[in-house]
């Protein structure tokens, strides 16, 4: 079997519950709300003419790109705060006036609610696009979309598996995030994550694409960077993945990451993020 598959149907990232910080009564209203889903065929996406337009747009809007990969499960709840924490970063950079738009798995669960409340806080100043499977989204599944997002690209993938569809719209995502940089600078942040995440690792490395690996996040992240730092470990869950990491040599180009410590905060994720954005 492919390493990079191994844990991919056990570990879910993109349904991960996550505890975040307290809401007034406004945000709790918003949880009801649902963004604009475009469902999209993963056959012949580049004939699409849906996906072509929704590319034109958001590229008028947005001069660099954040994509999110991951999740926040696991953790003890001290430590997924303070990851959840971290995403503030977005809001600082949106309003320092910098174009940013940001793509990830657009579900109401760990980092990409978070990035939806960055949205938010920033007075809604740049496009977050989410990517999920539309088997698992309503009105087709169960899981929740984050409401702060501004749209969800729900892909019908034929081969999809009928009871667990995570991970089929993976090469969807990964088209459309390149056809959004095209010229343009971008970065990954990698949070957590399971086998899924190995997965869009490897597509990022082979896009060339700048990550910053958030250590301390725990599972794929840490596994990666222990492969980095040339570490030990002996979380059994983080082995596994260090393992399937190696073997699918996804550090072969280890100039592609750079590594933000959990304790760094917003304030360290805004400045990994500017650097490898090349803002000024």
């Amino acid at each position: 079997m492919n390493p990079l598959l191994i844990g991919a149907i056990a570990v879910v990232e993109t349904v991960t519950l996550a505890v975040l910080p307290s809401r007034s009564s406004a945000q709790t209203q918003s949880a009801f709300a649902r963004p604009r889903v475009l469902e999209v065929s993963s056959v012949g996406v580049d004939n699409n003419a849906q996906l072509s337009s929704l590319i034109a747009e958001v590229r008028t809007q947005a001069d660099a790109f954040v994509f999110l990969s991951g999740g926040a499960s696991r953790m003890r709840e001290d430590q997924q705060r303070q990851l959840l924490e971290m995403f503030e970063a977005l809001t600082m950079i949106a309003k320092d006036g910098h174009r940013i738009a940001v793509g990830d798995g657009g579900t109401q669960a760990g980092i990409m609610e978070a990035a939806g409340h960055a949205r938010r806080g920033s007075g809604n100043a740049f496009p977050l696009i989410g990517v999920a499977p539309a088997r698992a989204i309503a009105p087709r599944g169960e899981t929740p979309l984050d409401p702060n997002h501004s749209l969800v690209v729900a892909v019908d993938n034929p081969s999809a598996p009928q009871k667990d569809s995570w991970g089929s719209e993976t090469e969807t995502m990964y088209w459309l995030f390149a056809k959004l940089t095209e010229g343009r600078p971008s970065v990954t942040i990698v949070a957590n994550g399971g086998g899924i995440t190995l997965r869009e690792v490897d597509a990022n490395v082979r896009a060339g694409r700048r990550m910053i690996l958030i250590k301390g996040s725990g599972r794929a992240a840490d596994a990666l960077v222990s492969l980095l730092e040339k570490a030990q470990v002996s979380d059994p869950e983080i082995a596994t993945l260090r393992e399937s990491a190696q073997k699918a040599m996804l550090t072969r180009r280890p100039q592609l990451f750079q590594i933000v410590a959990l304790q760094d905060g917003p304030g360290g994720l805004r400045d990994a993020i500017s650097a490898a954005i090349r803002m000024p």
